[in-house]
């Protein structure tokens, strides 16, 4: 291990890098990323800019597993995807990209060649992904109010909402993806903050599956019955404090488990009223929640 002496000039403090790594890691940019560990020590990595006109890319064939391919290269952050095209797989690609296009936010087609078709991705990568997930939930809070008015008032045009607002969930849930493996896979970002990224990745995808519940849920079709909006209120506000908790917002965790007993308590004594899939549809959803709230 080698040592070095800190020198301090006026107000600053300032230390000398060996020579031959500044010369081999760092080059001619002269800038390195500066990340204090949790233990108090200090993580000097080499900065790397990239051009502007470099972008990450990928390039894919045309076949079965197409769209799994462009989503899966889209979560790992490639800009430019190029999928080579023969004129008997041509319009089977172009439905393909139609659809992830619709799936996948900021993924556009730019370019289309006799024998290649090329999409990027224009998501920027300073997301506030702490924003991200709010919105994420308060998609899925507004899925649960119209489940509660459709099984109340058999009213199928509210169905179709809630099936609209999960595609808006998935959209959002692909995109938070994306962001939280590419700050990952990111040397410069700060290890202490990758930490959150990986809960951050299990609140996004339990939101995912909270409103992936309430569609299946419509699909499988509903039965008019009674609901209980005292039980909406508490599973909306369990929900509302969790998903704070998770993003770091100052709350008292002790107290947010004792709303999930009365919560709990709640959703047993109206088992007797609900019909039974919207009953076990909420149960599943409080079961999601509760994985957060022990995250915290």
């Amino acid at each position: 291990m080698e040592t070095r002496r800190i020198v301090r000039i006026g107000s600053s403090f300032y230390v000398a890098l060996p020579k031959t790594w500044v010369q081999e890691r760092v080059g001619g940019n002269g800038i390195v990323a500066l990340t204090v560990e949790e233990d108090g020590s200090l993580k000097i990595t080499p900065f790397s800019i990239r051009k502007q006109d470099e972008k990450k890319q990928v390039s894919l064939l045309c076949s079965k597993d197409l769209f799994r391919n462009i989503v899966s290269a889209y979560l790992r952050g490639f800009e430019v995807i190029e999928i080579t095209v023969n004129p008997e797989c041509r319009d089977d690609v172009l439905r393909t990209v139609e659809r992830a296009r619709q799936l996948l936010l900021g993924l556009e087609l730019v370019g289309e060649e006799p024998g290649l078709v090329v999409l990027q991705s224009f998501t920027r990568p300073d997301y506030d992904l702490d924003s991200l997930v709010q919105r994420m939930s308060s998609t899925t809070l507004s899925m649960l109010n119209l489940s509660f008015r459709v099984v109340e008032t058999g009213d199928l045009s509210l169905a179709e909402k809630i099936l609209y607002m999960d595609d808006i969930v998935d959209r959002l849930y692909f995109l938070a993806v994306r962001i939280i493996r590419s700050r990952i896979s990111d040397p410069s970002y700060p290890s202490s903050e990758k930490v959150k990224l990986v809960d951050t990745r299990v609140v996004v995808r339990n939101l995912e599956n909270l409103g992936d519940l309430l569609e299946e849920f419509i699909r499988a079709g509903v039965v008019k019955g009674k609901v209980d909006w005292e039980l909406y209120d508490r599973l909306a506000s369990f929900q509302k404090r969790v998903v704070a908790l998770a993003l770091g917002e100052s709350i008292v965790r002790e107290n947010i488990y004792e709303e999930y007993l009365t919560l709990e308590d709640k959703l047993a004594r109206a088992r007797v009223i609900l019909p039974p899939r919207f009953y076990e549809t909420l149960e599943d959803m409080k079961s999601l929640l509760k994985d957060i709230l022990d995250l915290s």
